[in-house]
């Protein structure tokens, strides 16, 4: 069965009123677990994604597909920030990072990309890599980079965003049960688990407070290997700008992005020490040659 056969036979409804979504966070907040995806749009003037949609898929029933472009996050908000429903998403640092850009402080992540890395030997562990290798279900990623900030949106996009967050939720489940099966589950957890967003000071709002330090990273030998491969390609780049290594990135960010491996340049602004202007000046090359490492 191809990707659109069973994105057509996903039960979903697009949701565009506050009053509806509302009524829809309500309703799953009973839920003890979600899958969740987000679409996003980068928007020129700000240099940042911003956030179009948000999918939420129960354990059975349909699929969310909350216009929040629209109607705006604000009534899924005590969904999104609720500790008691375990929110899967793959990659969910890219979820986290840009729901916080729109205010929303999430909680009860599960990141399925790093259970994905502790139970499965694989040369890519993205979305379509995962779901092909364990339903035979090859993902076709083609709309992920389709216009998201244009209303309305097709059929064939809202399907695909539906699909999306119901195969979270089923990498979710199946990776528990292999790591179950291993004896591993409840450590995989832990380390999937990301801890709640904390609220980023505003302009002009007092003082700066000291950016806490970011918990030491244990790398396994293969993200040590990228961590090298990394180093020369910073070396490389402070060489050609005549500057010092430490001021293209720290060694914390390689280590932080040999962990996370993002493959987009709205992911990037998750990773520590990478902010908008250096994203900006070599977000692409950076990108390159981590699939360059990885490959």
């Amino acid at each position: 069965m191809s990707w659109l056969e069973r994105s057509s036979q996903i039960e979903w409804r697009f949701v565009v009123e506050p009053c509806e979504l509302r009524e829809v966070a309500r309703v799953l907040g009973g839920e003890k677990i979600l899958g969740l995806d987000t679409e996003t749009f980068w928007d020129v003037r700000t240099n940042r994604a911003q956030l179009a949609l948000v999918q939420l898929a129960p354990a059975a029933g349909e699929v969310i597909v909350a216009d929040v472009l629209t109607a705006g996050v604000e009534p899924l908000r005590p969904l999104l920030e609720s500790p008691e429903t375990k929110l899967v998403a793959h990659n969910a640092r890219f979820d986290e990072g840009v729901l916080r850009g729109a205010g929303v402080l999430a909680a009860g992540l599960v990141d399925t990309l790093r259970m994905s890395r502790m139970a499965l030997t694989l040369g890519s562990h993205s979305l379509a890599s995962v779901t092909e290798h364990l339903f035979g279900l090859p993902l076709d990623k083609t709309l992920q980079k389709s216009n998201w900030r244009r209303r309305p949106l097709t059929r064939s996009q809202l399907e695909y965003a539906a699909l999306d967050a119901r195969m979270a939720l089923q990498v979710y489940e199946e990776l528990s049960r292999l790591l179950a099966e291993e004896g591993r589950l409840e450590m995989a957890l832990r380390a999937a688990e990301l801890p709640p967003a904390r609220p980023e000071q505003e302009p002009g709002k007092g003082p700066r407070k000291k950016r806490a330090a970011m918990p030491e990273i244990v790398l396994t030998p293969e993200e040590k290997r990228l961590v090298t491969a990394l180093k020369r390609w910073r070396l490389e780049r402070a060489s050609q700008q005549r500057v010092p290594a430490y001021m293209i990135c720290p060694d914390r960010t390689l280590q932080h992005l040999a962990r996370e491996r993002p493959e987009t340049l709205e992911a990037l602004a998750a990773i520590y020490g990478l902010g908008e202007s250096k994203i900006k000046n070599f977000g692409e090359d950076l990108l390159r040659a981590l699939r360059e490492s990885c490959g």
